[in-house]
């Protein structure tokens, strides 16, 4: 390798160390960037299952401790709060994790566990082992798709058609057989409750076809068995234990909702979550960051699954020794090139050194001896000299040039020194 062809690999390599260097520099600046605070964003939310105090509440935090601001929004009676969110008519809504996938919807958190509660009207019979159903009006209350797909499963196993049963969302005026609620245990408001109605249990002992807690979750797997411990509620029915199924309540968002936005919005619920708790522990005591995504029903939002993997390692954390390792390389094979430029450089010297040395020989022996065989030497100098350069062995640099004019000015010496022995004469 040439001194200029090892110059060039060395610049090269420190090049490429510096890009490298760089890049990782702007990609942390960057991730810090985008982490940065934002002017104020407005979400609307479905404000259904929140109270005005709760909502002022809730917004009060916002603006204390967020660059978020909720703005709750109140539909009409017949529109559910999937629904308002799949038609663009708020950006935020909690909905339940058995939904069915919807292209767009994304998942932000899991706020709390929405329990089945099941009323059923005094005086109605339900006894009846194999159809209990039959010919019941049923009524699925705030539009909830769990407490529908719940009905349509328990009336499936029970062999019964849509025409066996009346199955509604609005209640205008009829008097329902049986209520169907999804939401969280609240005893201090269980606004659900309709007089003349007591709880229901899905009994363990399966006395009511497809009415087990049990096998609901089994067949639903996004619902799970759960009990309501007797007394929990003040109400007819809860003198013993209600057992019953529950599903997560996600709190959801549309995929369009910018990324920072949702982040922000996921680091406020979970870094505020005791004070939400405090204002409405039923809605919010469930919040957590530690779930599972793969068990949502719809993708995580980007904004959300960035804040929670934030205290995951970074890229440069990740391979922090594997960079540390090859910038190290890089400075080693830089150094390596660096000396092994200079050896080379010495070498070379140390070669053109032994021309000088035979140079000053044969024009010391010029004072005595004849100059034909001298030139011929000076010749063969000069001839290996260039074969050296050819072979890179010397290098073509001021040192060889010095050698050329010397080995020129041995020869003009060598040929002229006849002619001045000649002036000279014989000595008498």
């Amino acid at each position: 390798m040439t001194v200029s062809g090892t110059k060039s690999v060395a610049k090269s390599l420190v090049s490429a160390t510096r890009a490298a260097l760089t890049l990782l520099l702007l990609t942390t600046l960057i991730a810090g960037l985008s982490g940065c605070s934002r002017e104020p964003t407005e979400l609307s939310i479905f404000a259904a299952r929140y109270g005005d105090t709760h909502m002022e509440a809730l917004q009060d935090i916002f603006k204390q401790q967020s660059a978020v601001r909720i703005t709750p929004v109140s539909l009409t009676s017949d529109v559910g709060e999937f629904e308002a969110l799949t038609e663009g008519l708020v950006e935020l809504a909690l909905v339940e994790n058995s939904t069915p996938f919807q292209s767009g919807m994304r998942a932000i958190l899991p706020m709390h566990e929405s329990v089945l509660h099941l009323l059923v009207r005094d005086g109605v019979d339900i006894s009846h082992a194999e159809q209990p159903l039959m010919n019941k009006i049923i009524y699925v209350g705030e539009h909830s798709l769990a407490g529908q797909a719940f009905i349509k499963l328990v009336a499936k196993r029970q062999r019964l058609q849509e025409t066996d049963y009346k199955l509604i969302t609005n209640l205008d005026g009829q008097e329902p057989d049986v209520v169907v609620h999804f939401g969280p245990i609240s005893p201090a408001q269980p606004s659900w409750f309709r007089p003349g109605y007591k709880l229901f249990s899905l009994r363990q002992d399966n006395e009511g076809r497809a009415m087990s807690s049990q096998a609901i979750s089994y067949m639903m797997p996004q619902m799970h068995s759960k009990v309501i411990p007797a007394r929990t509620y003040d109400l007819p029915g809860n003198e013993v234990a209600i057992y019953t199924v529950a599903v997560d309540a996600i709190l959801a968002t549309n995929k369009a909702v910018p990324e920072g936005v949702i982040y922000e919005l996921t680091r406020t619920l979970l870094e505020q979550k005791p004070r939400f708790a405090t204002i409405a522990p039923e809605v919010f005591a469930g919040i957590r960051g530690d779930f599972n995504p793969l068990e949502l029903n719809f993708p995580l939002h980007s904004g959300a699954r960035r804040y929670l993997a934030r205290d995951e390692p970074s890229m440069l954390e990740r391979y922090a020794e594997s960079i540390n390792l090859v910038v190290y390389l890089v400075f080693l094979v830089l150094t390596g090139m660096v000396a092994l430029t200079r050896w080379h450089a010495h070498r070379k010297k140390d070669r053109i050194d032994k021309f000088y040395t035979r140079i000053f020989a044969i024009r010391m022996r010029a004072m005595q001896e004849p100059p034909e065989p001298l030139l011929a030497e000076l010749q063969q100098l000069e001839l290996e000299a260039f074969e050296s350069l050819i072979k890179e062995k010397l290098a073509a640099d001021d040192s060889f040039r010095i050698f050329i004019e010397l080995l020129t000015r041995a020869m003009d010496e060598v040929r002229k020194q006849p002619a001045e022995t000649a002036k000279v004469g014989p000595v008498s």
